[in-house]
């Protein structure tokens, strides 16, 4: 289908990726025109696909896999608009200042959501870790490659500050089982043992028209628009696959 971007004044021009704005014109003046993969589906720019990302992992009361790809095209279209601040004349001023504003908004929300990821990785780091050597190889990451080094060395970090502040001033320490000095088969006053709390209850809006499924032995089927009340647990499936989105 043909693709088109419209821009704050109702310009349009076409172009080959759906993602990516025409070179006149910043990110978030930019709205994707494309076929939809459904009839309810509502196409969205990869900054308000970030957006909606961030809010996601804000309302979530787990970590949800990382959007490794929209990530990386963000940080590709940000460099390229910064590129072009620089190509500019002294005397587009506005238009600079346009372009910078927006790259300021754009990584404003990256960090953000990036930031809202680290605070759950650090909360929940043992279940997270569980999580993902349970993980199937074919499911969509949950984190990203620099998630996982962090992740490791904050476990490092932590495992040995428990064996200097605790059991190194015990006698005979060492004689204590493995599996009581390791924190990540300790007992659940680990306070880095947390768990998400999946009852938790979630405002959500349908995107598109959501497959029904059953809570409290009522049948649910939400239709494109409805904003609805519900414990996060009956839902996920939908928020993983972009049906609906946490508000």
């Amino acid at each position: 289908s043909e693709v088109y971007f419209e821009g704050a004044g109702g310009c349009r021009a076409s172009v080959a990726h759906p993602h990516r704005p025409p070179p006149g014109l910043p990110l978030s003046f930019c709205r994707v025109m494309a076929e939809p993969s459904s009839s309810d589906d509502v196409a969205l720019t990869d900054i308000e696909l970030l957006q909606a990302a961030w809010i996601n992992e804000l309302r979530a009361p787990e970590l949800l896999p990382h959007e490794h790809e929209l990530v990386l095209r963000v940080k590709e279209q940000v460099a390229e608009q910064e590129a072009r601040v620089e190509e500019l004349d002294e005397r587009d001023s506005l238009l600079r200042s346009l372009y910078e504003m927006d790259n300021e908004r754009t990584n404003y929300q990256l960090r953000s959501y990036l930031r809202t990821r680290l605070e759950k990785l650090t909360k929940m780091a043992i279940f997270i870790a569980r999580r993902q050597g349970e993980a199937d190889a074919e499911a969509r990451p949950l984190l990203s490659r620099p998630e996982q080094n962090f992740l490791g060395k904050y476990l490092a970090l932590y495992q040995d500050h428990i064996d200097a502040e605790a059991w190194s001033s015990l006698q005979h320490a060492e004689q204590l089982p493995e599996q009581l000095r390791q924190i990540a088969t300790a007992a659940a006053g680990n306070p880095l043992n947390v768990t998400p709390d999946l009852s938790a209850h979630v405002f959500c809006t349908a995107r598109r028209a959501c497959e029904r499924f059953t809570f409290h032995d009522e049948v649910v089927e939400l239709q494109p628009g409805d904003t609805v009340l519900l414990p996060y647990e009956p839902i996920r499936h939908l928020v993983l696959d972009g049906s609906v989105q946490l508000t």
